[in-house]
């Protein structure tokens, strides 16, 4: 009887511990699976082609982060997007259009966390090869972006040209009703910024933002007749910016993303995209 009182109690025993090495290698094996996984943030991009941030991607896996894209159309749904949580960060857009949308839309949850590119303005024409080849006879058809932001910079970049004078104090946003002398006459023509490439054929030319000339096939090097000297200092208002949520801001990952960015790896990527359409600005 005490032999097979033993015999169960070492049965029991050699169970339990084979079941607590079961439970413990199945914990460590869990364990090392969450180490493994990457974190993964949702990413807000405008347009399709954003080769230079899967580059960056890539990268940042080795460092157990992971950016889903999620693409957008516009310029207005990927800040509200990231205000509501339905991103983690978007990258699209300069720190002066920002600043402005934000206050426009009474949204006070985001912030810049880093700079990336600056994408300066062209004047591209349909009609002539330099500007010097336009004729002031009578007004030159001019269109320039609808929006606040592009608007106020493209009137900016018309009077760096020499064609009108707007008042000083209005700053990188004047409008059109800000103009105070017209030096050359020209008939501004205010519409989507996205509509100007197709439009060219009607105008003499058309200043158009970096993305979305090159969305239209449109590039700096070959097709602009004249852009943007993005060393001038009022220049840094038009620095492309990573946006995310004030409360997120300091977080560690995020920094990393930042730091990842800014990187000789991402420029030779955005040359690769662009073919120095972008210039890096850190």
């Amino acid at each position: 009887m005490k032999k097979n009182i033993k015999k169960l109690l070492a049965l029991a025993l050699s169970s339990a511990l084979l079941l607590a090495g079961c439970s413990s290698g199945e914990k460590n094996g869990k364990d090392e699976q969450k180490q493994g996984e990457l974190r993964k943030y949702k990413l807000g991009v405008n347009g399709t082609d954003h080769s230079a941030w899967e580059d960056i991607r890539q990268r940042l896996n080795k460092q157990g982060i992971d950016l889903e894209f999620v693409e957008f159309a516009d310029y207005i749904q990927p800040n509200k997007a990231l205000s509501s949580g339905d991103i983690d960060l978007n990258a699209f857009q300069t720190e002066i259009y920002f600043n402005s949308f934000i206050k426009e839309n009474n949204i006070d949850n985001l912030t810049s966390i880093g700079y990336t590119v600056v994408a300066p303005m062209g004047v591209y024409s349909s009609k002539v090869k330099d500007l010097k080849e336009l004729k002031s006879d009578k007004p030159l058809k001019v269109a320039i972006p609808n929006d606040t932001s592009n608007g106020g910079r493209a009137l900016k970049f018309l009077e760096s040209l020499g064609y009108i004078k707007v008042d000083e104090s209005k700053g990188n946003l004047p409008s059109v009703l800000d103009i105070t002398e017209y030096t050359i006459p020209v008939e501004i023509i205010e519409m989507a910024a996205n509509q100007i490439p197709a439009s060219l054929p009607d105008l003499d030319f058309g200043i158009i933002n970096n993305g979305v000339a090159y969305e239209a096939g449109l590039t700096i090097a070959k097709d602009a007749i004249a852009y943007e000297d993005y060393k001038e200092e009022r220049m840094r208002d038009y620095w492309n910016i990573i946006a995310a949520r004030k409360e997120d801001a300091e977080k560690e990952d995020f920094k990393l993303i930042v730091k990842e960015y800014q990187t000789d790896a991402t420029k030779e990527a955005l040359d690769r995209q662009y073919g120095g359409q972008t210039i890096p600005v850190w």
